[in-house]
């Protein structure tokens, strides 16, 4: 195993307040390592318990030349009864939304706002077999709501950040703010003008009445922050409901001289919310339960790595056993026993999807794959791993043979 030592750690984290230089000395030392260490000849290896295939080929779909991915690891691409497949499909200056079923490949329609992290947000409705994403619309961002042979359902005057799980609702947020600070996860369009922060925030939207609330002020949130880093410096990333949609997470996020900070909030649906982490790193994170999230971030009792965070309580438990893996994205199996998570890449060019038993405390490597390195910054491809609806198989992305491609891994052999 060729993971990232202590004093490169310490040293990411010195540099966390300078984010530019951090991004460009990370850069040149990916070179550095790429050299040195990588095993060009590496492709990727799995488990012998698990069968991987390509998603086009697990549904009898004739692959493309074109690059495919589905996104981020808090939403899933198969529907409730796992006969079909979303994904997106790379083409000019946007992506074709694809549904593989059957046999056979249905482009729904196509959106330009999307990027290499989360594609367009694109997901199933969780009510019925509709499909979500968004798109641009006469300049203006906007989420759309299409049938599976990609007639028009609906037209929402927000884009989608979370839905609520029984569909009836969605979060908003600026993506052009997200643009200017973070634009991994903006949509390529002009920040130069953003709105005023009383008036921009995490929005919610009526999926009946279209209609909608903006339930936490932007300026809200700055006014709690002791920073002197300007309005437009601020943002808002990665809100999640809870498993019920009684409540949710977000990320309050500032670029300042102290480099990059995140708030993690908890908020009811009103939008009452209340600081739930505060020590300046917090990443990527997946409830466990109505009152637990699994989080990626750095806490003064037990520095950087997973905790299991009590939101009701405060209280935080270490995950010992993810300790020396780093970062990643974790998602929760549906019979919560087991989570999943990737790696970013090691000194060999390698992430590494694994798997945490909560029940017996053990960590499987499910498998390893290579990452070219022109894969990287903006255009970096996370595995991002999410479990199928019945907890057998899961998704990734990967680009491993020197594309962009979505991979489909059965891990039912060691689960059951």
């Amino acid at each position: 195993m060729s993971q990232y030592s202590g004093l490169e750690q310490r040293v990411a984290s010195l540099l966390q307040r300078y984010p530019r230089l951090k991004r460009q000395i990370k850069i040149a030392y990916q070179y550095m390592n790429y050299h040195i260490y990588s095993d060009r000849g590496f492709r990727y290896e799995t488990t012998d318990e698990t069968d991987i295939y390509s998603a086009p080929a697990r549904y009898d779909i004739e692959t493309t030349d074109r690059d495919r991915f589905f996104g981020y690891f808090d939403i899933q691409p198969w529907t409730a009864s796992m006969d079909g497949f979303l994904l997106h499909e790379i083409v000019d200056n946007g992506v074709d939304i694809c549904l593989y079923r059957d046999g056979n490949r249905t482009i729904i329609a196509t959106s330009t706002a999307w990027n290499h992290q989360q594609g367009s947000r694109t997901q199933w409705h969780p009510r019925d077999e509709s499909i979500l994403f968004n798109r641009t619309e006469s300049g203006q961002l906007v989420a759309q709501e299409v049938a599976t042979d990609g007639d028009s359902i609906a037209t929402y005057n927000r884009p989608i950040q979370a839905v609520h799980p029984d569909g009836t609702e969605f979060l908003s947020l600026n993506y052009d703010r997200l643009n200017r600070n973070r634009p991994d996860y903006g949509y390529g369009r002009d920040p130069s003008s953003l709105p005023d922060p009383n008036v921009d925030g995490l929005w919610r939207v009526k999926m009946d009445t279209r209609a909608d609330e903006l339930l936490v002020p932007l300026q809200s949130l700055i006014n709690r922050s002791d920073t002197t880093a300007p309005p437009d410096d601020h943002y808002l990333n990665h809100a999640l409901y809870d498993p019920t949609g009684d409540r949710f997470v977000f990320l309050h996020r500032w670029n300042g001289e102290e480099g990059r900070v995140s708030r993690l909030y908890v908020a009811d649906r009103d939008g009452n919310c209340r600081i739930v982490m505060d020590e300046t790193v917090i990443s990527h994170y997946c409830w466990l339960s109505n009152s637990e999230l699994f989080v990626w971030g750095r806490t003064a009792a037990f520095g950087d790595g997973y905790h299991i965070l009590n939101v009701d309580t405060g209280e935080l438990e270490y995950v010992d056993a993810l300790d020396e893996w780093g970062d990643g994205h974790p998602s929760i199996s549906p019979d919560g026993r087991y989570i999943v998570t990737d790696t970013y890449p090691d000194r060999k060019r390698q992430r590494h999807l694994l798997l945490y038993d909560r029940e017996t405390d053990d960590v499987t490597e499910l498998g390893r794959f290579f990452e070219p390195l022109k894969y990287t910054g903006e255009t970096r491809c996370d595995l991002h791993p999410r479990w199928s609806p019945d907890g057998t198989q899961i998704s990734f992305d990967s680009t491993h043979t020197g594309r962009r491609d979505s991979y489909v891994l059965d891990v039912s052999q060691i689960i059951n």
